[in-house]
């Protein structure tokens, strides 16, 4: 499923569904079972047949040309499913300091590959989680832009100051109009600190993005397993961070009362 990470384990299951339709194993098995019934030895030929497919089959299954090209046939699918997912956010289409952040998050998921890549191993589980970060980034980075868009229709500081004004005429008629603007203001004050704190997380995020490609770096000559699936469990949690920051915009914006 693409809503979950491609495993090691998914990853071995391609590499032997791989080497058991390997063309050359496919072919003499063929051949043999072909001539063991032609010659009317096919008790012989079959047996011998089938110890040779799979002398081909393993041949095929170790060969690392062989896998590094199933592994960069199986990202491919992996890469495209994921970017059906929905359009993608343009950070020039931001606000200057949400999309820097933003194209901060595509650099290093640059990079990020770049080292996987490099290191010639099986990391697809923690490109796959990348993927999906970036994408969870870029919807937070959505919301962002528009309490950003929001904040700078009605500046808070200028509601209060009119919130001030009001309040200062000492006209009871117009007790209404300074709840609303109290009301205003709260939501608008709310809004600003939801902004400033997802400045704040993805600033934080993406230095530990920057520790995931430095530990990716350095284990990067190990083939143990447990390393690739610890790179994917630290950028699942900043992802889930991502997607607690983002609810909690959500939240922020669709108060009533602005």
């Amino acid at each position: 499923m693409a809503d979950r990470p491609y495993s090691r384990s998914e990853y071995n299951r391609a590499l032997i569904a791989n080497a058991l339709l390997d063309p050359f194993a496919v072919v003499l098995l063929a051949v043999m079972l072909v001539a063991g019934f032609l010659l009317g030895a096919i008790a012989i030929l079959a047996p011998a047949g089938l110890v040779l497919y799979g002398a081909a089959a393993a041949r095929a299954y170790l060969d690392e040309d062989v896998a590094q090209g199933v592994l960069e046939r199986e990202r491919g699918k992996r890469r495209a499913t994921l970017e059906r997912g929905g359009p993608r956010v343009n950070p020039a289409s931001l606000a200057p300091a949400i999309g820097g952040l933003l194209a901060g998050a595509l650099q290093r998921e640059g990079r990020i590959r770049d080292a996987v890549e490099r290191a010639e191993l099986p990391y697809t589980e923690v490109l796959d989680e990348v993927d999906r970060f970036v994408r969870a980034m870029e919807g937070t980075a959505a919301r962002a832009q528009l309490l950003y868009e929001a904040l700078a229709e009605s500046p808070p500081a200028q509601v209060e100051a009119r919130l001030v004004e009001v309040q200062g005429s000492g006209d009871p008629g117009r007790s209404e109009l300074a709840g609303a603007l109290t009301g205003q203001v709260t939501v608008l004050r709310r809004m600003e600190r939801q902004l400033q704190a997802f400045y704040d997380q993805m600033e934080k995020i993406l230095v530990e993005l920057d520790t995931v490609r430095g530990n990716l770096v350095s284990v990067s000559a190990s083939t143990d397993a447990a390393s690739s699936q610890q790179l994917a469990a630290d950028v699942r949690g900043l992802r889930e961070e991502v997607g607690a920051l983002a609810e909690g915009m959500s939240e922020a914006y669709e108060q009533p009362g602005r």
